[in-house]
């Protein structure tokens, strides 16, 4: 057994410890901490401003670069579209004001601008009926075009359709479809709910230019992996700009990136990787700043010269703007 002075030892060197550690806490060893943390703090507080005024300074110097490229966008684009027919198509999750840039910008670049064409969700809807939907419309406007179904795998006969609406282009033999065609099958999508737009099919472009965006996940949560119904519908807009890409003398998918971590799908990215339905289509990531309207009317310009490419400020882009032979 353990002796009772053990105990009394034991005991009495604790207290001994307490007391010298409150004497050294109260003396010298509370100068010292006092001061190590009172340093610590003034430095991170320095860092704190040294960080802020980084920002400030980066935020300053990028709306100098967006303030001189806007006043220079003209001259960049100006004349480079001259006689050519352009039609903007806006997906639903396009920025409404990017939209509005873009037309702009083609039009200062001499380009003639039909009226927007609004894709609606009902484009990408899953379920049997809006499949049904989707599959009956596409049949009833190809019938209307003169024009027998040829899509590849993973896209849709509507996708087939109003690229031919939009260009003209299509039909047998590589003759054009008429207006009255074009207008009648312009119908059937718009009372389908697929597309919204003027009452008559736009005048057909020689260039398209598809502007959208990220599609966002179900989940409102952080998430490391791609939802999957939101890389199911980017898939939808990859087959469509295809089939556009196809019928037109050159277009453009302008949409932003995925933020990192939030399980959004883009249809840029998807377009822009290797062997993607899309692949001989351009693209540019940064639709609303001056630079990204920049690079759509180059993009355009070059693949009417027989070349394509992907712009903007994203890792995967071949550089911010295309260099024009």
């Amino acid at each position: 057994m353990i002796d009772f002075r053990y105990h009394l030892v034991s005991l009495a060197a604790v207290l001994i410890a307490l007391s010298i550690g409150i004497v050294l806490g109260a003396g010298p060893l509370n100068d010292n901490i006092g001061s190590t943390l009172s340093g610590e703090v003034n430095k991170l507080r320095q860092e704190k401003e040294a960080l802020r005024a980084e920002g400030t300074d980066q935020r300053r110097q990028i709306e100098g670069r967006d303030a001189y490229d806007e006043e220079t966008l003209a001259a960049v684009v100006g004349g480079r579209l001259t006689d050519r027919r352009v039609t903007v198509v806006s997906l639903p999750q396009a920025d409404g004001e990017d939209v509005t840039s873009i037309r702009d910008t083609l039009e200062q670049a001499g380009a003639t601008v039909g009226d927007t064409v609004e894709v609606t969700d009902e484009w990408s809807r899953t379920g049997d009926a809006a499949t049904s939907t989707r599959s009956g419309a596409g049949e009833s406007a190809l019938r209307e075009l003169g024009v027998d179904p040829a899509v590849p795998d993973g896209a849709q006969r509507v996708d087939q359709a109003l690229a031919i609406i939009l260009t003209g282009q299509g039909a047998p033999e590589g003759g054009s479809v008429s207006a009255s065609q074009r207008t009648q099958a312009w119908t059937d999508l718009r009372e389908a709910g697929l597309i919204e737009g003027p009452q008559e099919a736009p005048p057909s472009a020689d260039l398209l230019v598809v502007v959208g965006g990220p599609v966002p996940s179900e989940s409102s949560g952080p998430s490391d992996s791609i939802d999957r119904e939101a890389e199911r519908t980017a898939g939808f807009w990859v087959a469509l700009t295809h089939l556009l890409q196809t019928h037109s003398e050159a277009t453009v998918l302008a949409a932003a990136e995925a933020e990192a971590g939030t399980g959004d799908a883009s249809p840029l990215t998807m377009a822009r990787t290797r062997g993607s339905l899309a692949e001989g289509a351009s693209t540019v990531d940064v639709p609303s700043i001056p630079m990204g309207r920049a690079a759509i009317v180059l993009a355009l310009v070059q693949q009417l010269d027989g070349d394509a490419g992907h712009y903007g400020l994203g890792q995967s882009a071949d550089g911010p703007v295309p260099v024009l032979k």
